[in-house]
């Protein structure tokens, strides 16, 4: 599985940079896989991010259902 770095862009746009550097933009509905119970999410759960945003400036959230969800509790679904 890959890592990234994930960069908040715009509440639309994440810019995502996998281990070789390459970058991507990401437009909203971004599909995620929950990797720790949150919420009403189980560990291993599929959802869509609806909108990004930033918590106190340096968290970055993701809204899902019109509730905000910290983004250590998802993993991103995305292909280079």
């Amino acid at each position: 599985m890959e890592e990234f770095q994930v960069h908040y862009f715009n509440p639309h746009i994440l810019l995502v940079v996998n281990t070789q550097g390459m970058i991507r933009q990401l437009h909203t509905p971004v599909k995620v896989q929950c990797v720790q119970d949150t919420g009403i999410f189980k560990k291993g759960v599929f959802t869509y991010i609806d909108l990004i945003g930033m918590e106190d400036s340096s968290v970055l959230v993701y809204f899902i259902n019109g509730k905000a969800y910290r983004h250590s509790y998802f993993r991103l679904v995305a292909n280079f």
